[in-house]
């Protein structure tokens, strides 16, 4: 079955298209396997709870190089891109509206995807599951069985990882999509918390005087922590004795050289600075201060305390 293609007049109207269904960066979030996104952020996103992410520098160079890395890619293979492949096109799953992909280009006289990517991940010798993921589920919605991720890394280094084609992964990548869309998005039901962030939105207060057993691993996991904090406190007294020995010796000096006139070191004083007295001017215009003032829900503090001697 071919996929339906869709040609946006403009940028903005592609993003507009891409909020009718899940595309293929949002996968890995979807699979649990995304390090900068979680099932439950995406749903917030997807249910416009919060607004969508901001293009951001790491967005923009990935955008900006990508044509650098298709030139570098046509050079070490000699093979060509379709040039009409760079637009904003969306293939759309002929089956299921909301599976939504703009592959970044496809080959020229034979039906592959290219995936591109400008990272600063250090990539190994296997292609990292959040990228196969993504092209995996590029492969199932456009019908093009045949892909490459190609990367360029930190800038300097070019790579490339050939995706074979795993049915059984592509079903299990398109049975979480559609669970996903309609039951959570379409649905409206929360996923489960798998991260400290999601907490922070889920339950962003503790219940006063609730309390929990610990089980066998948080006990376990508790002791670990208090030994590990114990080696912090005392290598960070170590720093704090050496930091302020070399204070003493510098004296008024900003910064300290050694004998070829390198720096070693600089202690120098912040620009002079400008703050608002809220204290006095609460004092002197107490109606116009708490006209202006706002309660701010307070954070948790997570606090290990001293074991009990027994």
């Amino acid at each position: 079955m071919k996929p339906i293609i869709i040609r946006p007049k403009s940028h903005e109207e592609w993003l507009k298209a891409r909020e009718d269904g899940i595309g293929a960066s949002e996968v890995a979030a979807i699979l649990g396997l995304s390090p900068w996104e979680t099932p439950f952020s995406l749903y917030l996103k997807k249910t416009h709870q919060v607004p969508p992410t901001e293009e951001n520098d790491a967005m923009r160079r990935g955008h900006y190089l990508e044509d650098a890395v298709v030139q570098w890619w046509m050079h070490e293979t000699g093979e060509q891109v379709i040039k009409a492949s760079a637009a904003d096109i969306i293939y759309v799953h002929p089956e299921h509206p909301y599976m939504r992909v703009t592959p970044d280009r496809i080959v020229k006289g034979r039906k592959k995807i290219l995936e591109v990517k400008s990272t600063a991940i250090q990539m190994g010798e296997t292609i990292p599951d959040y990228y196969l993921a993504q092209v995996m589920y590029q492969m199932y919605v456009t019908g093009i069985h045949q892909a490459e991720l190609i990367y360029i890394q930190g800038g300097l280094t070019f790579g490339r990882f050939i995706v074979e084609y795993d049915e059984e992964f592509a079903n299990l990548i398109a049975e979480r999509v559609t669970e996903f869309w309609n039951e959570n998005v379409l649905g409206g039901k929360e996923p489960d918390a798998i991260a400290v962030s999601d907490l922070a939105v889920k339950i962003p207060k503790s219940t006063p005087e609730k309390s929990i057993e610990a089980d066998a691993q948080a006990l376990d996991q508790i002791n670990v922590l208090r030994e590990k904090k114990a080696m912090y406190d005392a290598l960070g007294d170590e720093i704090a004795e050496l930091t302020d020995s070399l204070k003493m010796y510098m004296t008024d000096s900003e910064a300290l050289l050694d004998g070829d006139g390198n720096i070693l070191c600089t202690w120098k004083s912040a620009k002079d600075k400008t703050s608002f007295d809220s204290k006095a001017f609460a004092a002197e215009n107490p109606d116009l201060y708490d006209k202006y003032c706002k309660t701010v829900p307070g954070s948790r503090s997570f606090l290990i305390k001293k074991p009990k001697n027994k």
